[in-house]
């Protein structure tokens, strides 16, 4: 039975608010270090327009997979773990930009988590809508 996303729809919600705030965080660099096109080869602000640039990346893909999921009657439980592993990441990644603009491990566990999500999403989508054939 269909119905309507609301997992997926929630975590879109969260995903949009991190996405506008890094944006924000990104224009405010921007001004800062006087640089309105491009990053000027300026360590900090890269760090901030891969951070905006990394989550828009990635966020789209992850949240049509996980309301594919969702639409297709797979478990609650199953798609609020991921979605749930995949904000943490997301979370994460910018933290450890942040930190360094090195490897951190906040941003290795963000990108791991997105991985993850990503994989078990595209995998199970497949298996899924095999198994409905």
């Amino acid at each position: 039975m269909q119905h309507y996303p609301y997992i997926t729809a929630l975590t879109a919600g969260v995903i949009v608010i991190l996405q506008m705030t890094l944006m924000i965080m990104t224009a405010m660099a921007r001004g800062k270090h006087k640089q309105g096109l491009g990053d000027g080869g300026k360590p900090a602000l890269i760090a901030h327009i891969r951070s905006h640039g990394n989550l828009a990346e990635n966020a789209p893909i992850i949240l049509i997979i996980l309301g594919l999921l969702e639409i297709a009657g797979t478990s609650t439980t199953v798609i609020s773990i991921a979605a749930v592993v995949f904000v943490i990441g997301r979370i994460l990644h910018p933290v450890g930009l942040a930190m360094s603009h090195g490897t951190t491990t906040p941003r290795v566990i963000g990108v791991l988590s997105t991985m993850l999500v990503g994989m078990f999403g595209g995998i199970f989508l497949i298996y899924t809508i095999i198994s409905k054939i």
